[in-house]
């Protein structure tokens, strides 16, 4: 009897193992996958409501055109949601945010091939 509680401690044992190497694994790939562009933001409050989202600048060097403007849609989304959550006490300000936007390599590239066929 056991014998039979040993055995399950070590299948156990080898399964949180084989998990945490898993999640480690799932990490790099991530890492090499992605990249992290920076965005600055803006948003004008009047009277504690939000009036106007902007985004200032986009740290792209290597960005087409359409790639930026993809870029900037989902930076002013983000910022949509975050208004709310920081409206509290401002009254005719102008809040500024830096955004680290994480892109997939594959999806930034196919903004742009699906631009370039558009004009085409």
């Amino acid at each position: 009897m056991k014998r039979l509680k040993i055995s399950y401690y070590l299948i156990a044992f080898f399964l949180c193992c084989i998990s945490f190497n898993y999640s480690t694994a799932q990490k790099r790939r991530f890492g090499q996958d992605s990249l992290r562009i920076k965005v600055y933001t803006e948003i004008e409050y009047e009277k504690g409501l939000s009036k106007k989202i902007t985004v200032t600048k986009v740290f792209c060097d290597y960005c087409s055109p359409s790639q930026i403007e993809a870029l900037k849609r989902q930076a002013k989304e983000l910022a949509f949601y975050q208004r709310r959550y920081s409206s509290n006490g401002r009254v005719n300000e102008i809040q500024k945010f830096t955004m680290i936007i994480s892109v997939s390599k594959k999806d930034l590239l196919e903004l742009k091939k699906e631009k370039d066929s558009i004009n085409n």
